[in-house]
């Protein structure tokens, strides 16, 4: 039996979640698929910036993000491998919150809106059949299909579909490690900071998240990745030996019951907005550098973006051609220039001798533009 939507979202992160809702609300058929099982943790620095708060109104999740002890945070400080520390404030407060809670609340706000939500839901395939797209999916151990008018894939940085529909990256790339690793303890220290490191061949960030927990995540090179060898517990010891103030730190907390999470290897570049007429979100489309704290506001506007266009689409304004076409463009405009001024500002984190300059010459002049400009 084959059943049949207005769309299809692909991956219910906070940028398939949010295009579901937007469409749901909207009084479109909306069937979300997600491969996972929610609530459940993952790997990302669950930071919130206040550019989300926009979209968050927008799907009708705000006040259910704000009541979750979430953590408000309105200062930081970059913690230079050679010793210095430059404190900066954010623009507006941000929140800090956990993948374990924020995808959960918004899988639920697309449901609450109408969206068919799936969980254990794997898409084997998608490919077009006259004006609707055809997919193939696993769920609750059996092949089921679907026809949907749209398409939005959100499945995150890679997925089986990539390949399959032989999708590139965009530009130069090089491959890195990330990771997050839980905390207890003290952490009245880091009570509305957020707290970034860098030490050679990489980079990572401590906050708190809801109930005073505390999340460190990170980023390596894939040199010192493999130099490593030993796992995550090497590489945050490595990076605790390339930074004192992180060693001072994260002295003071205790290890959490989660432990480390880690995936790899991740290409912090773009990749088309549009492949085989679907509309890419979220970091389908792109993994934008971490240290810009603007992941997943990012995802959230994009699935917005992506939602608002199929919707013209689905009222008959735009033909499918029209949708792909408008779609990259609005995409290009509205994230292009992000991605290209991350790439600047990852070079100058990861040269040590070139960052430390850099630091004490500009200071919090400096991260204050790269706040602004992977912001635009």
């Amino acid at each position: 039996m084959t059943e049949s939507f207005d769309a299809v979202v692909v991956g219910a992160g906070p940028a398939g979640s949010s295009a579901a809702a937007v469409l749901a609300d909207r009084g479109r058929s909306v069937l979300l698929l997600e491969k996972d099982l929610f609530p459940r943790h993952k790997v990302c620095g669950e930071f919130l910036s206040a550019d989300a708060l926009p979209s968050l109104d927008l799907i009708g999740a705000r006040e259910a993000v704000e009541s979750a002890t979430a953590e408000r945070i309105t200062r930081g400080v970059l913690h230079l491998a050679s010793g210095g520390a430059v404190t900066f404030a954010l623009p507006a407060p941000a929140i800090g919150l956990s993948r374990f809670r924020l995808d959960d609340l918004l899988s639920r706000r697309a449901r609450d809106a109408g969206a068919d939500v799936r969980f254990t839901a794997r898409v084997v395939s998608t490919e077009p059949a006259g004006d609707v797209f055809r997919l193939r999916f696993t769920h609750r151990q059996s092949e089921r299909e679907a026809t949907a008018r749209v398409v939005i894939g959100a499945w995150g940085r890679w997925d089986a579909l990539d390949r399959a529909m032989a999708r590139g990256f965009l530009g130069r790339r090089a491959r890195f490690f990330g990771w997050n690793r839980d905390f207890g303890g003290n952490s009245d220290l880091l009570a509305g900071r957020v707290h970034l490191y860098l030490f050679p061949g990489g980079y990572c960030g401590l906050s708190r998240v809801e109930g005073g927990a505390v999340n460190l995540a990170g980023v390596v090179s894939e040199e010192v990745w493999k130099r490593a060898g030993g796992g995550w517990t090497a590489v945050v010891d490595g990076a605790r030996s390339g930074n004192p103030a992180l060693e001072a730190d994260l002295a003071k907390l205790l290890p959490g019951p989660i432990g480390f999470l880690g995936t790899g290897p991740v290409f912090f570049t773009r990749k088309p907005p549009v492949e085989n007429g679907l509309l890419m979100a979220g970091d389908a489309a792109g993994v934008i550098d971490p240290f810009s704290g603007e992941g997943q506001a990012a995802a959230l506007a994009s699935g917005i973006l992506a939602a608002e266009t199929a919707e013209r689409l689905l009222s008959g304004e735009l033909s499918r051609e029209e949708c792909a076409r408008a779609y990259a463009k609005a995409w290009r405009d509205r994230f292009g220039r992000r991605f290209a001024w991350s790439a600047v500002f990852r070079r100058l984190m990861l040269n040590r001798s070139i960052g430390a300059v850099a630091g004490r010459i500009a200071g919090e002049r400096l991260v204050r533009f790269a706040i602004s400009a992977t912001r635009r």
